[in-house]
């Protein structure tokens, strides 16, 4: 059965509710997650999580067979739903209506790191762009507040590497609007 999904008051009200506890509490804010991934025959990989599975493989020029995304694609989704989550939580908490997100992730590397074949080539990505549309019909500068604040208390942009260069690129949509109201670009 599928759960509907909270509004922006029902959003603001429960985020509100947990930091009052975890104020009071701190242990209420202490947590773990666990996953476990099982490889049978091949690099297809099944992850198994308190309340699903996700399968990962490579594609068949990698010597997969391409039956889920490989690790790479997980983890740009994971960090784009994080943000695009943050935003709206963060949104709602400070007030500010949004109407959608959209995050486009851009990353670049050099596979002779990770290959072993160049020492001097960093392992993973070197860098990486987010491009965030935001429509909503809030002055800017409420959602460069939302932007600003989100990313700054992301859990997935905290665990990348410092070592990854960024650049942030956002753009507002007025709601009922096909026009960027603004633009706001960051490095």
């Amino acid at each position: 059965m599928r759960m509907r999904a909270m509004n922006h008051a029902e959003l603001k009200e429960l985020y509100d509710r947990k930091a009052r506890a975890m104020a009071r509490r701190p242990a209420f804010a202490r947590g773990s997650g666990q996953t476990k991934v099982h490889m049978g025959e091949g690099l297809a990989c099944e992850a198994f999580h308190e309340d699903g599975t996700v399968r990962a493989d490579q594609p068949a020029s990698e010597g997969g067979t391409a039956t889920g995304p490989h690790p790479g694609q997980l983890m740009r989704a994971g960090l784009g739903a994080c943000l695009a989550m943050g935003y709206r939580l963060w949104a709602a908490r400070l007030g500010t209506p949004i109407d959608a997100v959209d995050v486009e992730i851009v990353c670049a590397y050099d596979a002779r790191g990770q290959m072993g074949l160049a020492p001097e080539i960093a392992i993973g990505w070197q860098r990486i762009s987010f491009h965030v549309t935001i429509v909503s019909a809030a002055p800017p500068d409420e959602i460069h507040r939302v932007v600003e604040t989100a990313d700054r208390l992301s859990p997935m942009l905290a665990n990348l590497s410092v070592a990854v260069e960024r650049s942030h690129r956002l753009t507002i949509v007025a709601a009922r609007s096909d026009e960027p109201t603004t633009v706001l670009e960051r490095r």
